[in-house]
């Protein structure tokens, strides 16, 4: 190690034309810098280390998980399409199982926790609203069939006092 790189001021060896650290070409030649002893006491206040430059490209961004976004899209459309309830037991149960296994491979360091989390929760969200749905059905269907039921009896006994209409006299 006799210079150091002009770019990104890591120490590299004499002679090389790219730089091992920072990957740029070395266009001037590399001096090796002696120690701070050995310069005079003017040379030593202008010799200073060149600081780290910005990488030309930013780092990638992380990686989300394809599952943990499929997760999270089926179980909002779960929760949307549950008054069918057929698509939200459906969708909701897909978004459950794709937002474990997205958990499990966050883990692992595949990204996409918080998606894999929010398609979970929006999955058991889709298939409560799915039962609350069939108990609402369930509930009107036995209102209207008191009520139809009670009309029923007043078509066969028209003359029944129960089937009389208080407005009328």
């Amino acid at each position: 190690m006799a210079g150091t790189c002009p770019h990104c001021g890591e120490a590299i060896d004499d002679g090389v034309t790219t730089c091992p650290h920072c990957g740029r070409e070395i266009a001037q030649a590399v001096t090796s810098i002696p120690p701070a002893g050995l310069l005079p006491a003017s040379e030593r206040a202008s010799t200073s280390p060149v600081p780290p430059v910005m990488p030309v490209a930013p780092p990638p961004a992380p990686a989300t998980g394809g599952l943990a976004v499929a997760a999270l899209i089926v179980g909002i459309v779960g929760v949307v399409l549950s008054f069918t309830v057929v698509f939200g037991f459906v969708l909701g149960a897909a978004a459950i199982v794709l937002g474990a296994i997205a958990i499990g491979r966050a883990r692992t360091g595949a990204g996409g926790k918080g998606m894999g989390v929010a398609g979970l929760a929006l999955g058991c969200v889709a298939i409560v609203f799915a039962i609350l749905m069939i108990v609402f059905v369930v509930n009107l269907g036995n209102t209207f069939d008191d009520q139809i039921s009670n009309i029923q009896f007043c078509v066969d006994h028209p003359h029944d006092p129960a089937c009389r209409d208080p407005r009328v006299p």
